[in-house]
């Protein structure tokens, strides 16, 4: 989450009115529910003369649906009895058009802004992966490697192999082993007018020199009202696939992941029926960056790509079976 120094210079680049912060007291808070208390961090908030509160939300407790996050706020309201907005780190636009129908404000710093009680920015600056973390492989890269440490053939082999056998293209091969070179992660040798990958270490090595250039697959997370037999390839991820590796116990409503260049195809035959929320839900749907189904082990997410996408979660019971999920790797 941005600090509030940051989140200041935000607020006075689109007001151009550089905004009062102050920490709440904590006793102002105290009529609030505790999982509203953990999820926020509570700050009181001058500007154009209106005072509100900005409930900033900790790592990780982003992914409400629209139906929670109004709830949040109706309780936050309540609480300090005067105007609310959310502070999140990101939003997905189709839950952003449903906080704007039902007059939710929230703000999105860098990137959009909604504030009816005194002004509104919804620009979408939403920056390509490689920009907004500039020391994150691009997806096709990352899927390569990972397809490399769990022990399909990439190294010594003709880049268009690799491509054709992981669904990219010959170009986006060529720009995948520049990039992995660039990290110093792979040299890439020519014979003639074949390019080959050498990766520069093996294995866990491999992995431990790659982990701070790798990053969670997971671009989206849907509930899906309704889940249609055998149509889309299901492939088991979050928690559910974490049950199938480690002792955790899975949520009542499985998860599953799907490649988000399959998505609109889905959706347009009716494979996939998004809902808002899990009461009525048959399952929640990962939107992937790389097709899962590529390293997938059997109908289960490899155990790396689960790693990526679990290993900022705040759940500490999660946390504490990561380190068991790579322990079964046979590097």
């Amino acid at each position: 989450m941005k600090t509030s120094t940051e989140l200041a210079r935000y607020l006075q680049q689109i007001t151009g009115q550089a905004p009062a912060l102050g920490e709440m007291d904590p006793g102002d808070a105290a009529a609030l529910p505790l999982f509203l208390r953990s999820a926020y961090r509570l700050v009181r908030a001058t500007l154009f003369g209106r005072s509100f509160v900005l409930a900033m939300a900790h790592d990780g407790q982003d992914h409400a649906t629209p139906t929670e996050f109004t709830k949040h706020v109706d309780l936050l309201r309540a609480a300090v009895q005067g105007e609310v907005a959310l502070v999140l780190p990101r939003l997905q636009a189709h839950v952003r058009n449903r906080l704007v129908r039902q007059g939710v404000p929230f703000i999105v710093p860098g990137r959009q802004m909604f504030l009816p009680f005194l002004a509104v920015d919804l620009r979408e600056r939403e920056p390509r992966a490689i920009r907004e973390h500039p020391g994150v492989l691009t997806a096709p890269a990352q899927a390569i490697l990972l397809g490399h440490l769990l022990g399909k053939v990439v190294e010594h082999r003709p880049l268009n192999e690799i491509a054709t056998e992981f669904g990219y293209s010959a170009m986006t091969l060529t720009k995948v082993a520049d990039e992995l070179a660039a990290k110093g992660l792979c040299e890439v040798v020519r014979e003639g007018k074949t390019r080959r990958m050498t990766f520069t270490a093996a294995g866990r090595n491999l992995w431990e020199k790659a982990l701070p250039s790798l990053g969670t697959p997971v671009r989206a997370r849907h509930w899906i009202r309704r889940l249609v037999p055998g149509g889309w390839g299901k492939v088991v991820a979050g928690l559910t696939a974490l049950e199938r590796y480690t002792s955790i116990a899975d949520d009542r409503v499985p998860t599953f992941a799907l490649w988000r260049n399959r998505v609109r195809g889905g959706t347009d035959r009716g494979e996939l029926d998004v809902d808002d929320g899990p009461d009525d839900a048959e399952a929640a749907v990962e939107f992937w960056t790389y097709d899962p189904a590529r390293l997938a082990n059997g109908n289960c997410v490899d155990r790396l790509s689960l790693y990526l996408s679990l290993r900022d979660t705040a759940d500490e019971r999660v946390r504490k079976e990561l380190a068991a999920l790579l322990e079964g790797i046979e590097w």
